[in-house]
């Protein structure tokens, strides 16, 4: 476990550009072998002093402080149903997405595994119907591993719904004639663009489970002969996903002779520098963090308003960590 906490911590690990690649740190809670994406964790602990809170959440154990920072603590046991074990006996996995910091504790921490987005495959429907935090599985040595969603855990915890109410059009961007692809593998956070996006008057919006179904549904668009405009005006896509994830599909979009043209707004709970580096790699015409819905819809305005006019468009805020032109 040390091991794998000093690689976290020095952050060694760094993935090409439009590789479709993914480092997925393997856990273990109870009778479950469980994985995240490595990029939404800042470091392995073992168990710290827990400071138990009034009225939390049956899942949130309490908090602790690390370096100056009060962190909450969530026991995935207590989540998932399973027994949890002695906390001298445990591990914490801390991590970071939509610009929180939140604790995780788990059995123990098997190892990080690079492999390719498309050996991950979207959760099964007969799960996802039924609101549950799987997001995909993957085969890794020989033994399935459950890909958690871990922004649905955050948000059923903390009891906050994203907010999807209509953003104003105040340049009368003509919103109803735009056609629209969605991708995203969390079904809250799918549901939640779709619906801001709807209620803002983008009401020609087509959602997808990740990635590849976007590239195949253009494929099949253009193989009936349709030109781009005849297509869609704007693709917004999650970066981390199962089967091809939001850098690879942009880096195929902008490096197609018909589609290139087709501006890409990636949304992503890990906005980091090196996200950004690799945004701007392949082509993404902006990056922003997932809970502002409303810098979606007036990036969406931006960028379809860009592409009809000809023009480079960019961030009303470029220089915002939460929202950046690549």
């Amino acid at each position: 476990m040390s091991n794998v906490g000093s690689i976290l911590l020095e952050k060694d690990i760094l993935l090409e550009s439009g590789t479709n690649e993914v480092e997925v740190l393997v856990f273990h809670v109870g009778q479950y072998r469980l994985g995240i994406n490595v990029a939404k964790v800042r470091e392995v602990l073992s168990a710290q002093p827990i400071t138990h809170l009034p009225h939390a959440h049956d899942s949130v154990l309490g908090c602790f402080r690390l370096r100056d920072v009060v962190v909450p603590c969530v026991s995935l046991h207590k989540h998932l149903g399973q027994e949890a074990p002695e906390s001298s006996e445990s591990n914490v996995i801390l991590t970071e997405f939509n610009q929180t910091q939140t604790a995780f504790m788990v059995d123990d921490v098997e190892r990080i595994h690079r492999i390719s987005w498309q050996q991950i495959l979207p959760a099964p429907e007969v799960v996802t119907n039924v609101k549950s935090p799987v997001t995909a599985v993957t085969d890794i040595e020989g033994s399935l591993v459950t890909m958690l969603d871990f922004e649905t855990i955050a948000a059923d915890i903390s009891q906050e719904d994203y907010d999807v109410n209509r953003v104003e059009n105040p340049n009368n961007v003509p919103r109803k004639e735009m056609r629209v692809l969605c991708a995203d593998d969390s079904a809250t956070v799918r549901k939640a663009v779709q619906t801001t996006l709807n209620n803002s008057g983008y009401t020609n919006v087509t959602s997808f489970e990740n990635g590849l179904l976007v590239w195949n549904w253009l494929e099949a668009r253009l193989a009936e002969g349709k030109d781009l405009g005849q297509i869609a005006d704007l693709v917004i896509s999650d970066v981390e996903m199962p089967a091809m994830d939001g850098l690879h599909l942009t880096q195929k979009i902008k490096t197609h002779s018909v589609l290139k043209e087709l501006p890409v707004l990636l949304l992503s709970s890990i906005l980091t520098p090196d996200n950004q580096k690799k945004g701007k790699a392949v082509g993404a015409d902006a990056l922003i963090t997932k809970p502002d819905l409303k810098k979606v819809v007036g990036l969406a305005d931006d960028l379809v308003s860009g592409r009809r006019n000809n023009t480079t468009p960019t961030s009303d805020q470029p220089e915002d960590r939460e929202t950046v032109a690549v």
